[in-house]
């Protein structure tokens, strides 16, 4: 029932703040390579460099959702304080402009 109430309410905001970065993940896809399981890559440095890769597509992630912060639909914020655990403290926090 709240998974309902939350797509809901937040399916407008997802589309409108993550679309675009989804859109240009896929566009890139083929230029990444994000796998990070050892016994699927042939060296260390693949390793890292897979890493990197996702450190930086997951930081547009964020970036994004942080910068869109101010327009999360009441609702949507009531649920995801609901079913979220307590914030990380502030030092941890991915969001600093939030505190």
């Amino acid at each position: 029932m709240l998974s309902v109430y939350a797509k809901w309410k937040g399916a407008g905001y997802l589309k409108a703040t993550l679309q675009k970065v989804v859109e240009r993940l896929m566009m890139t896809s083929k230029d990444l390579d994000l796998e990070l399981d050892p016994a699927r890559v042939s060296s260390t440095e693949e390793l890292q460099k897979n890493a990197l890769q996702l450190r930086i597509v997951a930081k547009v992630f964020i970036d994004d959702i942080c910068a869109s912060s101010a327009s999360i639909p009441a609702p949507f914020r009531r649920i995801c304080n609901i079913v979220s655990p307590a914030p990380p403290p502030p030092a941890e926090n991915p969001c600093p402009a939030d505190h």
